[in-house]
């Protein structure tokens, strides 16, 4: 335990009156030295007993050893009984000097803190009385009260050091009102926060109209009403700063009672919370049209999937022949506009897919049996104007081995749409495309490569995210919202499946490779 000069000036009172209570010739007091099982004498009274380093071990002597450990008072048999193993010139000496003062034994009594001994007292006692233990008791007593107290003020200062450190240096404006007393205290940031002095601003709180805005008096009022009851409050409103500014204020209230109940003060803070009423206020707005623009989005699809469901219904009857034989050409010209009808459809369905996917929403998909093959054969059927016009002629290599899949078959014709016309994209004229299928253990994989522009190795990831885009002259030049392959992301792992991209760099083409689980 550690101690100071004022320390032991306050003990050696203690100890000077225990030796007359006592009349005990001598007294000391050995304190635990931190970290060791040692206790150091600090203290010896009357001052004319002199001894050189003295150090005592308790774990050494069973006499003290046994007071340490049953925390309470004892008095030994005889002297040597309670000095041996003293770091004394020699036990022989000691028991000398002590016998001159006519002692014949020793009184230890422990001094208990937080239930550990952290130090002795030792009283050289003429008999071995209870009188004498009770009284080498009560002064051991008070000098466990005396660190007691001590810690409590150290630890009290602490606390009002950080709290008048916090109070100067926050944003928040901290304020006391001593009920009983009638004082009030603030922080000094208060005038910061309203532009009032302190002593203006609480002067002014007795006529609220002065800083409230009228449609927040209300609350305000019954805000104060309600701390002044006793209760924890906490209020929002809208408070006029001296320079006439308008503020959004937050006040959090708490009372303090007595022992007996009895309100003696309220505690609380204040804070200027207009930046996050204003971002709050941004959030609301932002979110509302987006809300707007989700409704929209899905009033369109709908608009436009409105006309195409008779448009699709009446090309299968003609198709059918119920309406009368048609030529070869006509047949024709209706299963093209079947297909693009049936193609514009999975363009409405992309635009909601891209909606989904903004909003972090899962893509919704409905699993049934398809053929992954024809599901290919249709898209490139349906590229077909696009391949012409790069003058690209794809390649198709679909393993026989794959019949049906468990696939929305909508979603996989747009993933497979979607990296095919990326490669359309970002393929050169004359260049080269094509696709594979191949059945690998219990899914089947599907490789769309071509030999485009490719892909540097740090953004192979990076062009699954969403509005991602590869910053060069020849993407800005083609155009896209880089939505295409997050939406392929999504429905290729909504369906149990993975994909991702492989390129050797710029100018060494791409590969997207995807895989579907076969059931």
């Amino acid at each position: 335990m550690k101690v100071n000069e004022h320390d032991l000036e306050k003990i050696k009172a203690i100890l000077a009156d225990a030796l007359v209570a006592s009349e005990s010739p001598v007294a000391f007091l050995a304190l635990k030295t931190e970290g060791t099982p040692q206790f150091e004498v600090k203290l010896i009274l009357p001052e004319n007993f002199k001894i050189k380093q003295p150090v005592f071990l308790p774990s050494i002597n069973p006499f003290v050893n046994k007071v340490c450990e049953s925390r309470e008072a004892a008095i030994s048999s005889d002297l040597l009984e309670g000095i041996r193993n003293l770091a004394l010139p020699s036990e022989v000496e000691a028991a000398g000097v002590l016998a001159q003062a006519r002692a014949k034994n020793v009184g230890v009594c422990p001094i208990t803190i937080e239930r550990e001994v952290q130090g002795l007292l030792f009283l050289a006692v003429r008999d071995n009385s209870s009188r004498l233990l009770k009284i080498c008791d009560s002064f051991a007593t008070q000098i466990c009260s005396y660190f007691a107290v001590r810690e409590y003020l150290r630890i009290a200062h602490e606390a009002n050091v950080k709290s008048q450190t916090m109070m100067e240096t926050s944003q928040d404006a901290f304020f006391t009102i001593d009920i009983q007393r009638g004082g009030v205290r603030v922080s000094p940031n208060l005038e910061q926060t309203t532009g009032y002095p302190a002593d203006e601003f609480l002067a002014g709180l007795k006529d609220p109209e002065k800083y409230v805005v009228p449609e927040d008096l209300p609350k305000f009022r019954d805000f104060y009403r309600d701390t002044f009851s006793g209760q924890k409050v906490k209020v929002e409103f809208r408070m006029k700063r001296k320079d006439g500014n308008v503020i959004w204020f937050s006040i959090f209230s708490n009372p303090i009672f007595d022992s007996t109940g009895k309100l003696v003060a309220i505690q609380g803070v204040g804070r200027d919370i207009s930046e996050n009423k204003k971002t709050n206020w941004e959030l609301e707005k932002a979110q509302q049209r987006e809300m707007l623009k989700t409704e929209f989005m899905s009033v369109i699809s709908h608009e436009l999937r409105t006309p195409l469901t008779p448009i699709q219904g009446y090309t299968d009857v003609l198709l059918s022949g119920n309406m009368g034989a048609l030529t070869k050409e006509q047949k024709e010209a209706l299963l093209v506009i079947k297909k693009q009808s049936k193609m514009l459809l999975s363009l409405i369905d992309s635009v909601l897919d891209i909606t989904r996917v903004e909003y972090g929403k899962r893509i919704e998909i409905k699993k049934q049996p398809v053929m992954l093959n024809e599901i290919i054969d249709d898209v490139l059927d349906g590229l077909k104007f696009q391949f012409q016009e790069k003058e690209i002629k794809p390649a198709a290599e679909l393993s026989p081995e794959i019949q049906t899949i468990l696939a929305d078959e909508s979603k996989i014709s747009r993933v497979i749409s979607n990296v095919l016309g990326n490669a359309i994209k970002f393929t050169p004229k004359k260049g080269r495309i094509g696709i594979s299928t191949a059945k690998v253990g219990p899914d089947v994989r599907v490789e769309i490569w071509d030999s485009g522009i490719g892909v540097e190795a740090d953004h192979l990831q990076k062009i699954f995210d969403k509005f991602f885009q590869v910053d060069s002259s020849y993407t800005r030049s083609v155009g896209g919202i880089g939505m295409g392959l997050a939406i392929v992301k999504e429905i290729v792992e909504a369906h149990g499946g993975k994909v991702w991209a492989e390129s050797k760099g710029l100018g060494t083409g791409t590969k997207i490779i995807f895989t579907l689980p076969l059931t």
